[in-house]
């Protein structure tokens, strides 16, 4: 599979800033990490076990880990930088002992392998082209019994339309009135506008479906951020 949150967009710099960073840029950023805790706490079981594609630093996890204590993870993240820096935050949450890692692509994880629930939170945009976002999600529903909760949230839009316009002028504006410099507001949205694989909403939600995922439940919504909880549909 074509690379994605890897160390092109996550270099050694980058993860050392992302956690300051991502919360500035990403409108309600905590609030989304909340969200997806209390959807997945509300069907999971108390010893779920949970696949994290594309763990980052670690969010979707701590905030998980420490709400539910029973829970264990699989963490996906190929960018070494962001793999060290996942570890050394999980560690530092006294959640390592329920955490395996995996520093590469959910493509390399064992077929053997099954999971109660997955997470994949801004990772698919990145991935260039609808077939390989289909392949992405087509592999994390191969992990998954039927009627298993998988969450997703990324950047969506049609990038030809009014709307988008609208909402990336809005939101660059909202990110410009925080305590960033003007080169960190182009930088953001430069690398927004030529290193994001954007996808229609609608076409978003047909990816899922081909993917084998079904029951489509939009949950957050921030500018052009959407989070899906959605379910793996028998074939």
């Amino acid at each position: 599979m074509e690379e994605h949150r890897s160390e092109i967009h996550f270099d050694e710099e980058r993860a050392a800033r992302y956690d300051r960073g991502i919360r500035m840029i990403i409108p309600a950023y905590e609030s989304l990490h909340q969200m997806l805790n209390y959807l997945l706490s509300s069907l999971l079981p108390i010893d779920a076990h949970i696949l994290v594609v594309g763990a980052g630093t670690g969010m979707d996890i701590i905030t998980c880990g420490m709400a539910n204590p029973q829970w264990t993870f699989m963490a996906v993240e190929p960018s070494e930088s962001m793999f060290a820096a996942c570890q050394k935050n999980i560690a530092a949450s006294g959640l390592n002992t329920r955490v395996q890692m995996h520093c590469g692509y959910v493509d390399n994880l064992s077929d053997d392998l099954k999971f109660d629930a997955a997470t994949a939170i801004l990772v698919s945009h990145f991935i260039q082209g609808e077939q390989k976002k289909l392949q992405f999600f087509s592999k994390i529903a191969t992990f998954l019994p039927d009627g298993a909760p998988f969450i997703a949230a990324d950047l969506q839009g049609d990038k030809t339309g009014q709307d988008f316009q609208l909402l990336i002028k809005s939101w660059r504006h909202l990110f410009s009135t925080l305590e960033v410099t003007e080169k960190d507001v182009e930088e953001a949205f430069n690398h927004i506008q030529n290193d994001i694989s954007f996808v229609a909403e609608t076409r978003y939600i047909e990816l899922l479906e081909k993917s084998g995922f079904g029951h489509m439940l939009n949950f957050y919504r921030a500018y052009l951020f959407g989070g899906w909880l959605c379910r793996k549909q028998s074939p």
